[in-house]
């Protein structure tokens, strides 16, 4: 069976793509086969995981624009093993303008995905979103089983976790009754600063959400991971940063 899981967030910076791209390494070390599909037309998932989204000729938004098109004509290998990915171009920022305009236009996507079995032979899909809750995130919200939430330690964490949280409530009343939270990864945190643990035991108090073990402090390995191209797993496998990760994978899988 295979698992939905999109990382989510209204604001940039927050650790979204280095968290799919790190899960993604994770995962796959595990045995499980991950796709990965980046709906950011900024492309930082594509790049991340080593190909380039200026010389690519099928993306997402061509799954998204083309009805004859199903995830085995533009899903891509990777690098690594277990890990394949539906990449993004800047291309796909003209995506919403071309689709017609129905009221079902956020669905396209999750139909995509589903056509000629196009999930099937993967354990784990993962997505990564743009930094705002425009049309491509809420996109992959109609499509994906579980969200889960990269919160950064700084003071603007709450007001944009608030924002997500109401976005995630109006799509499961009409794009996706079956969604769920997975729950809240602290990132950038650093323990030696009292502002830092208060922000994450305020995070804890909150009722009904789950707030994983796991955190990740802020590294200089996590942010080299990008300009590497390859997932933290891969770059830095004996890290804190790749350990916090691993972690953060054993928690999800005991969770869904």
């Amino acid at each position: 069976m295979t698992t939905s899981i999109a990382c989510i967030s209204g604001k940039g910076g927050v650790g979204k793509t280095t968290t799919c791209t790190s899960l993604a390494g994770a995962f796959a070390e595990k045995g499980r086969r991950v796709l990965c599909v980046d709906m950011d037309p900024q492309s930082n998932l594509t790049t991340g995981l080593g190909l380039n989204p200026y010389t690519l000729e099928r993306t997402v938004a061509s799954l998204l624009t083309d009805p004859a098109l199903s995830v085995s004509d533009v899903v891509l290998p990777t690098q690594w093993d277990n890990i394949s990915v539906v990449p993004a171009s800047p291309d796909l920022s003209a995506v919403e303008g071309e689709l017609p305009s129905t009221l079902d236009r956020e669905l396209q996507l999750r139909d995509a995905l589903r056509r000629s079995g196009g999930l099937d032979g993967y354990d784990v899909v993962l997505f990564d979103t743009p930094p705002s809750l425009g049309f491509h995130t809420v996109s992959v919200i109609a499509a994906t089983d579980y969200i889960l939430i990269p919160v950064q330690m700084s003071g603007y964490a709450l007001k944009g976790l608030k924002e997500v949280l109401r976005t995630v409530h109006a799509a499961r009343q009409n794009l996706n009754p079956e969604l769920r939270v997975l729950g809240l990864v602290p990132t950038f945190v650093n323990g030696r600063t009292k502002f830092s643990r208060d922000l994450l035991d305020g995070l804890r108090q909150i009722p009904s959400l789950r707030v994983f073990y796991t955190t990740v402090s802020t590294t200089v390995k996590l942010q080299e991971t990008a300009l590497a191209g390859a997932p933290i797993t891969a770059y830095a496998k004996s890290s804190q940063a790749a350990a916090a990760y691993r972690g953060l994978a054993d928690e999800i899988l005991a969770a869904i």
